[in-house]
């Protein structure tokens, strides 16, 4: 039952946005890049997992390759928890945040997976039983720039069957043609990537209450600021989404003690894995924020998303990336319908990524 082999396999997925082409911190992008991890055991099992990779796929990579497999290889699989806790105080001099806790994060959802497999259960009876069968999607869609644009994606989507979407905007514009596209029963978002600053946050929030919108994600830079962000949160009115750059259970409890998040933002891939994620969702219960997490992925970040969602008493959206991928890591077993996810029932995680898929989109070796 002991780790065997750990590799990290960095992918490149085309995309056609369901727009235009957006623009995306400075450049054009035509394609999406994810670093899938695949854990083996001495008894037979094969695990996935998935680390957070965009813009970073090369040192997520290295970071696994060269400074946490050598720590895995050889150690009980069943001690997840124990495992994640040795490598996070092990590794600490480097960082509790960013490139190595991505890494941390593939490795613990590959070994929740083969635990599951190991059990012949679904990933989500593992994590204490399913409440239900089927999660509410929301499509996020990429940044355009452009109130035409953008309007027509979030039409598009909710033609697709979404009744909620979420924009990446910064512009007022951009949200006013947005609530027009979508009309008034729609449930409507909005992320700003922590783009402004004090004033500018207040001043947006404020007038963002016109539209109707569910919550204003990261709205500031310093996205640390929790106290100056629990102060736009109670003085606009606006409830706030915070958290999907959080790596480890530690930075949600300042992010919690503060008051400053309404929604609470875990992202699988990038908080510590499964074991942290499960903790974060202790910690928000305990203070009544509402679980939303981040999970613009496809392959087993979603699913153990999916997982976790399913197995909460209290419904929560799951987050959907639409942008139109070429290739699927799952086929079409993981097609929303009418905005809506099947919970799978197969032992795991659900499913296993496609060799054609894996092969078809790997990062040749340069």
């Amino acid at each position: 039952m002991n780790i065997e082999r750990i590799e990290a396999i960095p992918l490149s997925v085309p995309f056609s946005s369901r727009s235009d082409m957006p623009a995306w911190r400075g450049r054009d992008y035509g394609a999406l890049e994810a670093l899938l991890i695949r854990v083996e055991t001495s008894d037979g099992i094969t695990g996935w997992g998935e680390a957070f990779s965009y813009n970073c796929q090369a040192p997520v990579k290295s970071a696994v390759d060269t400074m946490l497999a050598p720590l895995f290889v050889g150690r009980d699989s069943r001690n997840i928890n124990g495992l994640s806790h040795e490598v996070q105080k092990l590794m600490h001099l480097y960082g509790r945040s960013g490139i190595l806790n991505f890494a941390l994060s593939g490795i613990d959802i590959a070994l929740w997976d083969i635990a599951a497999k190991r059990a012949n259960m679904p990933m989500v009876d593992l994590l204490g039983g399913m409440v239900r069968p089927a999660v509410d999607g929301y499509a996020s869609l990429f940044r355009f720039g452009d109130p035409q644009r953008v309007a027509r994606a979030a039409a598009d989507a909710t033609a697709e069957g979404f009744r909620r979407v979420k924009v990446h905007a910064r512009d007022l514009e951009d949200v006013r043609s947005t609530r027009a596209a979508l009309g008034s029963e729609a449930t409507f978002m909005v992320d700003t990537n922590c783009a402004w600053s004090v004033s500018e946050a207040f001043d947006m929030a404020r007038k963002m209450r016109e539209f109707d919108v569910k919550w204003l994600e990261e709205p500031l830079y310093p996205p640390e600021d929790f106290e100056t962000l629990a102060r736009i949160g109670r003085q606009t009115g606006m409830p706030l989404a915070l958290g999907e750059n959080a790596c480890t259970s530690h930075e949600f409890q300042k992010i919690l003690a503060s008051g400053a998040a309404a929604y609470v933002q875990p992202s699988v891939t990038k908080v510590g894995g499964i074991s942290e994620f499960r903790k974060v969702i202790a910690l928000a219960e305990a203070k009544g924020a509402t679980l939303a997490p981040h999970s613009p992925y496809y392959g087993p970040g979603f699913l153990a998303t999916l997982h976790l969602i399913a197995s909460q008493p209290e419904p929560c959206f799951i987050e959907y990336f639409n942008i139109g991928l070429e290739g699927r890591p799952y086929g079409d077993r993981m097609e929303p319908h009418e905005g809506v996810f099947a919970v799978p029932r197969t032992p795991g995680l659900g499913f296993d990524p496609d060799p054609v898929y894996l092969a078809q989109f790997a990062v040749k070796a340069a």
